[in-house]
């Protein structure tokens, strides 16, 4: 790989992570006792940006936080882990936002997000801090902040010729403008049937990314549904299938790309660290498949952790799961 750090921008969120352990999801109506809690960071944007600066990248960071002791929180963060945190504004007419997150005994989970600041990032925040961006490798944006700051940071990417990757999360559909310029969109099952206006009941997605056992899925309804997504403009879609892996899909063919077989003991943070893994691939120069296994490396790597950011992984363990041949 390059020898020259990557530059990866980041646009997204930050939201604090409220993490509970239960034994099953309650129902309707239904308490149930948890069993561990854990407070920490969180937000997509945040995760993929840490993601980045931990395999390696010169890693910045375009959002808002509130300026109260969680966006303090952040902010100790970002120091700690190496990150550009320049373009991120502190705003005091509203809180940080949070996320409240249960795990089940499967490793399975549920997220529930009030966006509080993220809600107030706009398209003037990400132009005023375009050079961000412009003299980045690789934006990566997902969708917890609204469509015109979305639509200013892939707008000024293009126009620099920087890389756009769009992990389209949590699911909605995006305008025609904003998908027709992102090179590489990152959706799993729901999201791209989202995108592509099938709605969701034909998928059997999670968090983007997320640690699944593979069973039972269409391979042909998914590369149909991703053929639909170039259509609409996409550059390239990278269809994540949980521990199946991906399935990559451009104007030159379509390849599945399997994922190394792991434990999954928490699956939240996994599609954060395939998107910020697969963004410094992208920006180092790798080609798409590779790009995309050095993806799956790092995502199975994240599940075999709790918690989001503490598992997220280094650069050297994804390079030696990369090496081995699975």
């Amino acid at each position: 790989m390059a020898s020259t750090d990557p530059v990866v921008a980041v646009v997204g969120s930050y939201n604090v992570g409220l993490t509970m352990q239960v034994p099953a999801f309650p129902a309707p109506g239904e308490t149930v006792v948890g069993r561990e809690f854990a407070e920490g960071p969180g937000g997509k944007g945040s995760n993929q940006a840490v993601a980045a600066a931990r395999l390696g990248a010169e890693s910045r960071f375009v959002g808002r936080v509130g300026a109260d002791r969680y966006g303090d929180d952040a902010v100790a963060l970002w120091d700690a882990e190496g990150v550009d945190a320049d373009a991120v504004t502190r705003d005091e007419a509203t809180h940080t936002g949070v996320g409240f997150v249960i795990v089940d005994e499967d490793g399975e989970n549920e997220i529930t997000v009030a966006p509080g600041a993220n809600d107030r990032l706009s398209a003037a925040d990400v132009r005023e801090r375009a050079a961000a961006i412009e003299t980045a490798d690789a934006l990566l944006v997902q969708l917890e902040i609204g469509d015109e700051p979305v639509r200013a940071a892939v707008e000024a990417a293009a126009a620099a010729g920087t890389t756009v990757v769009c992990n389209p999360a949590p699911a909605r559909e995006l305008p025609a403008d904003v998908l027709a310029r992102v090179d590489y969109l990152t959706p799993n099952e729901h999201e791209a049937r989202t995108l592509a206006g099938a709605g969701g009941d034909g998928g059997a997605g999670t968090d983007s990314g997320d640690e699944g056992d593979g069973e039972g899925r269409g391979a042909i309804t998914d590369e149909a549904v991703a053929r639909e997504l170039l259509d609409l403009g996409a550059g390239t879609v990278v269809l994540t299938l949980g521990g199946a892996g991906a399935l990559l899909v451009s104007g030159d063919g379509v390849e599945r790309v399997r994922a190394p077989p792991v434990d999954a003991v928490d699956t939240t943070g996994a599609g954060d660290a395939f998107n910020g893994a697969l963004a410094v691939a992208l920006a180092e120069g790798l080609e798409d498949r590779a790009a995309v296994r050095f993806g799956c490396a790092a995502g199975a790597l994240a599940v075999t952790a709790p918690e989001v950011v503490p598992g997220l992984p280094g650069r050297a363990a994804v390079d030696d799961l990369v090496a081995d041949s699975w």
